[in-house]
């Protein structure tokens, strides 16, 4: 009996040992547009086929709707309920906030940064405030070169292997909804796979971002990251989509860029506790 109990205060101690092993990045983003060039060769008229990549991390949605329902309680009234019906069934009359209401779909264009509670944590995935981010200093460069930044962002995750690494869904910019003035590209997947519980069906269905698509992050000795991501734009009248897929080997604490005839990409994946 004392040999059984031995063996698993010493398996407990091995599998606590291995929990604490994992080592934790975070990575901080900032997404932007270039600037206009007449020069570009590539054709980018033709339609990509849609991410069909599983394991999907819904974060940033997340994140924006943290966003809109703290913009409701700051008292936005373009995030505040005050229906006609809801005031006849349940007799309230007031604002009404609820965490789990959909209020991205009210954002015509997403904030740059999501509005999240800070963590500090490291037992799950989860999303960086925008108080938590250090690239000010590039924001403020971009703004100078006249280029338009669409999103900065973060998250903290543990090493992971290509497998089990979640692509976590990226989402920015101005939001398309049909009808529109411009003519949506059809069949292709739609938003709903990417969303969160939070968003309605109508949104499921016709929602389309300014800039989305999916990121990974995975260990195998080195830091890789996968991106493709997805720039809608207008042309003729149209909404044209340009995408941008790199697979990339990094080292943490060095900052990354990467280039597109339409994106830009800025990054740097750190060390966390370790």
């Amino acid at each position: 009996m004392r040999i059984i109990k031995s063996l698993a205060l010493l398996s407990a101690a091995v599998l606590s040992t291995s929990a604490h092993a994992i080592r934790w990045f975070e990575v901080e983003i900032i997404a932007f547009k270039q600037a206009p060039s007449y020069s570009i060769k590539e054709d980018f008229s033709i339609e990509p086929e849609a991410l069909t990549e599983r394991n999907r991390l819904n974060l940033l949605l997340e994140g924006f709707n943290h966003t809109g329902y703290e913009l409701c309680l700051q008292g936005r009234a373009r995030f505040q309920d005050r229906s006609f019906i809801r005031t006849l069934t349940q007799g309230k009359s007031s604002p009404w906030c609820e965490p789990s209401r959909d209020y991205v779909s009210l954002f015509d264009t997403l904030p740059l940064s999501p509005s999240v509670e800070p963590q500090e944590h490291m037992d799950s995935i989860y999303l960086l405030d925008k108080s938590q981010l250090q690239f000010q200093d590039k924001l403020a460069q971009l703004q100078r070169k006249d280029l338009q930044p669409l999103l900065h962002t973060g998250w903290r995750f543990p090493e992971q292997s290509k497998r089990r690494a979640p692509n976590v869904v990226i989402v920015a910019g101005e939001q398309y909804k049909q009808p529109a003035s411009i003519t949506a590209a059809i069949n292709r997947e739609p938003l709903g796979s990417l969303v969160s519980p939070y968003i309605s069906e109508e949104t499921r269905a016709a929602a389309e971002f300014e800039l989305q698509g999916l990121i990974k992050i995975h260990v195998r000795h080195y830091l890789y990251v996968t991106t493709d991501l997805d720039l809608k734009y207008e042309d003729e009248g149209k909404l044209r989509t340009a995408r941008m897929s790199q697979y990339t080997r990094v080292y943490s604490g060095d900052i990354h860029y990467l280039d597109h005839p339409k994106i830009g990409v800025i990054f740097q994946i750190r060390k966390y506790k370790h």
